[in-house]
């Protein structure tokens, strides 16, 4: 009898080994197949990025991102009628709730068309781009449009394309005219109205105005502009994280570990350290006077007591501006003991938004009663707090793990990701990663007289 309980405990705690692997490896496990995805996918290694995307979407099929992610992995490998089916169960994982809703429209939208588009189907998928841009208009974000635009620009050139025709000394091709290369500049140029600096677009618009003889034109960037403010080390476009503001209340919880002095942002010469201490003070002026500001701090070791912990309201704005100025750097980063005490930081109002703001350039090194720190995400959901993240890693495969930490927080809280370009100087924000990578270009075109001498208006494209 003892000898079958020492068995039956030792089952036991296999059986409890196991869901607490398979958790793991089903959430935050999955976090990090959906970043794997989106790195590959912007390399343009599309077999792999679909794997990992089928690896996220299989553990979490209701995460609409993973969902969505999937199916525009599928539509660039060739497998249409797949995709296509993925992004109409996609609609039924959209939340009225969610404050990204008309944004993952928009996006569902648009990669329906961007599918289409690859599947060399462009009359649908010009009529889904519409769709898309129409719902991105509502809601600004001019980087985004401009991709939008320059993808519309190219199905619409593609699906002008008349008269298939084959000669001796031609190969398949099919007829344009002037007014066809016309109506596909247009659209390019709003592109470039949207963002100057959208290469792909350039390319698009040079190639049809050389042919169509129109003047390069020139356009200031209305996206991303660069803001003078009074603080030398910060980024150039720092209102990227203006809407981290719109909150009753907000705590921005600070990494303070050591290795925010050891390395540099390199376009400003300043270390994370003094980049994180200068984001702080701009985000307390960007703030209303009514908001509610606490601040925490993530440093020491496992068990160590923050540095600084001043609940939502507790301070005035000018006496935790200048504590903020005292911080030192200290220890590593037990970013999961922080953000499990960070609730108590925020007031009892269950009507006030509230928002973590996380500044941070590491990822969790601590465990809390084997906790998984994308399923305690879902938690802070509930009690109706925001998690956005400011992070100083690149999105790049080393740092996978702190992405993937990144992206369920704040996947699951509704809330945004944003890193520091550090060679660039820019704050990117991470979750159009998918859509930054969509950069079609128009193939060469070239003058024909298939249609008789009289008609030199003509042009040919070839299929790819």
């Amino acid at each position: 009898m003892k000898r079958k309980a020492i068995i039956l405990a030792g089952v036991l705690a296999c059986i409890a080994l196991l869901s607490f692997s398979l958790l793991e490896g089903g959430r935050k496990g999955a976090y990090k197949h959906y970043y794997k995805g989106n790195y590959y996918y912007s390399e343009g290694r599309f077999d792999k990025a679909v794997y990992h995307f089928s690896q996220a979407y299989d553990a979490i099929p209701t995460e609409f991102n993973f969902a969505l992610a999937y199916a525009v992995g599928l539509g660039r490998v060739g497998k249409t009628s797949d995709s296509q089916a993925l992004l109409k169960r996609s609609i039924g994982l959209l939340s009225d709730k969610d404050p990204e809703y008309r944004q993952k429209t928009a996006l569902l939208y648009f990669f329906e068309g961007v599918t289409y588009t690859y599947a060399k189907q462009y009359g649908q998928a010009v009529a889904a781009l519409k769709k898309g841009i129409s719902v991105q208009e509502e809601l600004g974000k001019p980087t985004a449009l401009s991709v939008m635009y320059n993808t519309l620009g190219y199905a619409t050139f593609m699906n002008q394309g008349q008269g298939a025709h084959k000669s001796q000394d031609r190969p398949l091709h099919y007829h344009l005219r002037k007014d066809d290369l016309q109506r596909a500049y247009d659209i390019f140029k709003l592109a470039l109205q949207q963002d100057s600096r959208n290469e792909t677009a350039w390319t698009n618009q040079r190639l049809l105005g050389d042919t169509l003889d129109v003047p390069p034109a020139f356009f200031d960037t209305v996206y991303n502009a660069i803001e003078i403010t009074d603080y030398d080390n910060l980024p150039n476009n720092t209102s990227e994280m203006a809407a981290f503001a719109n909150y009753e209340e907000v705590v921005m919880l600070l990494d303070i570990s050591g290795s925010m002095v050891m390395e540099n942002v390199t376009c400003r010469g300043a270390t994370r350290f003094q980049v994180m201490k200068e984001t702080a003070l701009f985000m307390l002026d960007k703030m209303a006077p009514t908001t509610l500001v606490g601040v925490g701090t993530i440093g020491g070791d496992c068990g160590t007591p923050p540095k600084m912990w001043q609940k939502a309201g507790s301070l005035p704005v000018t006496e935790l501006r200048s504590r903020l100025g005292f911080l030192n750097p200290d220890g590593t980063t037990p970013l999961l003991n922080m953000l499990v005490e960070s609730p108590g930081l925020f007031t009892d109002n269950p009507n006030s938004r509230k928002s973590l703001l996380l500044v941070s350039d590491g990822a969790n090194i601590c465990k809390v009663n084997n906790l998984d720190i994308c399923e305690w995400s879902q938690e802070l959901r509930e009690k109706g707090i925001t998690i956005n993240v400011l992070s100083f890693l690149n999105a790049d495969l080393e740092n996978t793990n702190a992405f993937a930490e990144y992206t369920c927080l704040a996947d699951n809280t509704y809330g945004k990701v944003l890193y520091i370009d550090a060679l660039n100087c820019r704050i990117t924000p991470f979750t159009f990663t998918l859509l930054e990578a969509t950069r079609l270009r128009i193939p060469p075109i070239k003058r024909v007289q298939c249609w008789g001498p009289a008609f030199k208006e003509l042009w040919a494209i070839y299929p790819e």
